[in-house]
Protein backbone atom coordinates (compact mmCIF):
# COMPACT_ATOMS: atom_id res chain seq x y z
CA UNK A 1 0.00 0.00 0.00
CA UNK A 2 1.59 3.64 -1.53
CA UNK A 3 1.33 6.28 1.60
CA UNK A 4 1.06 10.41 0.99
CA UNK A 5 4.85 10.43 0.77
CA UNK A 6 5.27 8.08 -2.19
CA UNK A 7 2.36 9.45 -4.06
CA UNK A 8 3.98 13.26 -3.91
CA UNK A 9 7.19 11.70 -4.89
CA UNK A 10 5.30 9.89 -8.24
CA UNK A 11 3.82 13.20 -8.69
CA UNK A 12 7.09 15.25 -8.88
CA UNK A 13 8.17 12.87 -11.36
CA UNK A 14 5.85 12.90 -13.66
CA UNK A 15 6.05 16.45 -13.64
CA UNK A 16 9.38 16.21 -14.22
CA UNK A 17 9.12 14.08 -17.07
CA UNK A 18 6.30 16.52 -18.62
CA UNK A 19 8.66 18.94 -18.34
CA UNK A 20 11.34 17.24 -19.68
CA UNK A 21 9.41 15.78 -23.07
CA UNK A 22 8.44 19.54 -23.63
CA UNK A 23 11.98 20.95 -23.52
CA UNK A 24 12.51 20.21 -26.85
CA UNK A 25 9.57 22.12 -28.55
CA UNK A 26 10.41 25.14 -26.40
CA UNK A 27 13.50 24.88 -27.66
CA UNK A 28 12.40 24.67 -31.39
CA UNK A 29 9.78 27.82 -30.76
CA UNK A 30 12.37 30.23 -29.23
CA UNK A 31 14.72 28.95 -31.81
CA UNK A 32 12.28 29.91 -34.34
CA UNK A 33 10.90 33.23 -32.86
CA UNK A 34 14.63 33.99 -32.69
CA UNK A 35 15.46 33.31 -36.52
CA UNK A 36 12.37 36.04 -37.09
CA UNK A 37 13.57 38.60 -34.92
CA UNK A 38 17.22 38.57 -37.19
CA UNK A 39 15.07 37.93 -40.45
CA UNK A 40 13.02 41.34 -39.53
CA UNK A 41 16.07 43.05 -38.21
CA UNK A 42 18.09 42.50 -41.12
CA UNK A 43 14.88 43.11 -43.41
CA UNK A 44 14.96 46.76 -41.53
CA UNK A 45 18.35 47.07 -42.09
CA UNK A 46 18.10 46.94 -46.04
CA UNK A 47 15.32 49.28 -45.59
CA UNK A 48 17.21 51.43 -43.76
CA UNK A 49 20.20 51.17 -45.96
CA UNK A 50 18.13 51.80 -49.51
CA UNK A 51 16.32 54.73 -47.51
CA UNK A 52 19.42 56.19 -46.31
CA UNK A 53 20.90 56.11 -49.99
CA UNK A 54 16.80 57.73 -51.31
CA UNK A 55 18.19 60.54 -48.94
CA UNK A 56 21.45 61.18 -50.46
CA UNK A 57 20.58 60.94 -54.08
CA UNK A 58 21.70 64.20 -55.88
CA UNK A 59 18.86 66.03 -56.69
CA UNK A 60 17.52 67.39 -59.94
CA UNK A 61 18.87 70.39 -61.21
CA UNK A 62 15.91 72.58 -61.39
CA UNK A 63 15.93 75.24 -64.59
CA UNK A 64 16.44 78.54 -64.37
CA UNK A 65 13.70 81.24 -63.39
CA UNK A 66 12.73 83.05 -66.47
CA UNK A 67 13.04 86.81 -66.46
CA UNK A 68 9.73 88.79 -66.29
CA UNK A 69 9.13 90.30 -69.63
CA UNK A 70 8.13 93.66 -69.53
CA UNK A 71 4.87 94.54 -69.22
CA UNK A 72 3.16 95.59 -72.34
CA UNK A 73 0.06 98.04 -73.02
CA UNK A 74 -2.87 97.39 -73.85
CA UNK A 75 -5.99 98.92 -75.87
CA UNK A 76 -7.41 99.51 -72.28
CA UNK A 77 -4.61 101.56 -71.24
CA UNK A 78 -5.55 104.11 -74.05
CA UNK A 79 -9.05 104.46 -72.70
CA UNK A 80 -7.25 105.85 -69.50
CA UNK A 81 -5.24 108.48 -71.82
CA UNK A 82 -8.13 110.95 -71.04
CA UNK A 83 -8.02 110.69 -67.20
CA UNK A 84 -4.74 110.10 -67.28
CA UNK A 85 -2.13 113.46 -65.42
CA UNK A 86 -0.65 113.39 -68.97
CA UNK A 87 -3.47 114.43 -70.82
CA UNK A 88 -4.65 116.99 -67.81
CA UNK A 89 -0.80 118.55 -68.12
CA UNK A 90 -1.49 118.58 -71.66
CA UNK A 91 -4.55 120.67 -70.98
CA UNK A 92 -3.03 123.13 -68.24
CA UNK A 93 -0.28 123.97 -70.70
CA UNK A 94 -2.84 124.57 -73.94
CA UNK A 95 -4.35 127.46 -71.47
CA UNK A 96 -1.44 129.19 -71.01
CA UNK A 97 -0.62 129.92 -74.76
CA UNK A 98 -4.41 129.71 -76.35
CA UNK A 99 -3.95 133.52 -76.14
CA UNK A 100 -0.25 132.99 -77.65
CA UNK A 101 -0.69 133.24 -81.85
CA UNK A 102 2.96 132.32 -82.16
CA UNK A 103 2.97 129.46 -79.81
CA UNK A 104 -0.25 128.25 -81.78
CA UNK A 105 1.44 128.08 -84.63
CA UNK A 106 4.39 126.46 -83.54
CA UNK A 107 2.33 123.82 -82.17
CA UNK A 108 0.04 123.56 -85.10
CA UNK A 109 3.62 122.87 -86.71
CA UNK A 110 4.83 120.34 -84.38
CA UNK A 111 1.15 118.28 -84.79
CA UNK A 112 1.38 118.38 -88.20
CA UNK A 113 4.53 117.26 -88.85
CA UNK A 114 3.53 113.59 -86.45
CA UNK A 115 0.59 113.22 -88.04
CA UNK A 116 2.41 112.75 -91.61
CA UNK A 117 4.45 109.91 -89.97
CA UNK A 118 1.11 108.11 -88.36
CA UNK A 119 0.02 104.77 -89.72
CA UNK A 120 -2.13 102.18 -87.95
CA UNK A 121 -4.99 102.56 -86.12
CA UNK A 122 -4.52 107.09 -85.79
CA UNK A 123 -5.54 106.68 -89.49
CA UNK A 124 -9.31 106.53 -88.80
CA UNK A 125 -8.99 110.04 -87.16
CA UNK A 126 -6.08 111.54 -89.34
CA UNK A 127 -8.68 113.77 -91.53
CA UNK A 128 -10.48 114.93 -88.17
CA UNK A 129 -7.32 116.16 -86.72
CA UNK A 130 -6.00 117.75 -89.65
CA UNK A 131 -9.04 120.14 -89.77
CA UNK A 132 -8.11 120.39 -85.66
CA UNK A 133 -4.79 121.88 -86.84
CA UNK A 134 -6.03 123.90 -89.54
CA UNK A 135 -8.66 125.54 -86.96
CA UNK A 136 -5.96 126.45 -85.00
CA UNK A 137 -3.27 127.98 -87.38
CA UNK A 138 -6.51 130.04 -88.33
CA UNK A 139 -7.50 131.33 -85.14
CA UNK A 140 -3.84 132.00 -84.57
CA UNK A 141 -4.05 134.08 -87.53
CA UNK A 142 -7.12 135.89 -86.24
CA UNK A 143 -8.75 134.93 -89.45
CA UNK A 144 -11.16 132.47 -87.28
CA UNK A 145 -12.48 133.06 -83.87
CA UNK A 146 -16.32 131.43 -84.07
CA UNK A 147 -15.08 129.05 -81.20
CA UNK A 148 -15.20 129.07 -77.43
CA UNK A 149 -12.40 129.44 -75.12
CA UNK A 150 -12.80 126.17 -73.73
CA UNK A 151 -12.84 124.15 -77.14
CA UNK A 152 -10.04 126.09 -78.26
CA UNK A 153 -8.22 124.88 -75.29
CA UNK A 154 -9.38 121.33 -75.82
CA UNK A 155 -8.32 121.16 -79.13
CA UNK A 156 -5.33 122.76 -78.57
CA UNK A 157 -4.83 120.51 -75.57
CA UNK A 158 -5.52 117.10 -77.88
CA UNK A 159 -2.65 118.64 -80.51
CA UNK A 160 -0.34 118.76 -77.46
CA UNK A 161 -0.58 115.47 -76.01
CA UNK A 162 -0.44 114.03 -79.85
CA UNK A 163 3.26 116.04 -80.15
CA UNK A 164 4.36 115.31 -76.90
CA UNK A 165 7.25 112.74 -76.21
CA UNK A 166 5.89 111.65 -72.55
CA UNK A 167 2.76 110.49 -72.58
CA UNK A 168 0.92 107.25 -71.15
CA UNK A 169 1.67 104.89 -73.98
CA UNK A 170 5.09 106.01 -75.12
CA UNK A 171 4.85 105.86 -78.78
CA UNK A 172 7.66 103.68 -79.85
CA UNK A 173 5.99 100.73 -78.87
CA UNK A 174 4.87 98.60 -81.87
CA UNK A 175 1.33 98.21 -82.27
CA UNK A 176 -0.16 100.44 -79.87
CA UNK A 177 2.13 103.02 -79.34
CA UNK A 178 -0.27 105.26 -80.83
CA UNK A 179 -3.52 103.42 -79.26
CA UNK A 180 -3.67 106.30 -76.42
CA UNK A 181 -2.65 109.49 -78.98
CA UNK A 182 -6.28 107.78 -80.99
CA UNK A 183 -8.42 108.11 -78.23
CA UNK A 184 -7.52 111.58 -77.10
CA UNK A 185 -7.81 112.63 -80.36
CA UNK A 186 -11.15 110.48 -81.00
CA UNK A 187 -11.94 112.07 -77.42
CA UNK A 188 -11.19 115.77 -78.46
CA UNK A 189 -13.10 115.66 -82.05
CA UNK A 190 -16.14 114.11 -80.17
CA UNK A 191 -16.03 117.20 -77.35
CA UNK A 192 -15.90 119.55 -80.28
CA UNK A 193 -17.45 118.15 -82.85
CA UNK A 194 -20.09 121.13 -83.64
CA UNK A 195 -17.30 123.71 -83.83
CA UNK A 196 -15.20 121.61 -85.67
CA UNK A 197 -18.03 121.36 -88.14
CA UNK A 198 -18.71 125.00 -88.69
CA UNK A 199 -15.16 125.27 -88.93
CA UNK A 200 -15.09 123.15 -91.45
CA UNK A 201 -18.36 124.85 -92.90
CA UNK A 202 -16.65 128.37 -92.85
CA UNK A 203 -13.36 126.76 -94.48
CA UNK A 204 -15.55 125.58 -97.46
CA UNK A 205 -17.39 128.72 -97.71
CA UNK A 206 -13.47 130.56 -98.21
CA UNK A 207 -12.79 128.36 -100.89
CA UNK A 208 -15.51 129.17 -103.04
Amino acid sequence: MSTPKDKASTSRTTAKKATTKRSPMKKATAAASRTEAASAKTTGAKRGATKSAADVRTPRKQPAPKAASPKRRTPKDGALAVQSKYFKGALERAKGIAGDPDKLRKIADQASGSGALRSGPFTAVLDDFRALIRLVVAYARGHYREIPTDALVTVIGGLIYVVSPIDLIPDTIPGVGYLDDVTVIGWVIKTVRGELDAFQEWEAGQRD
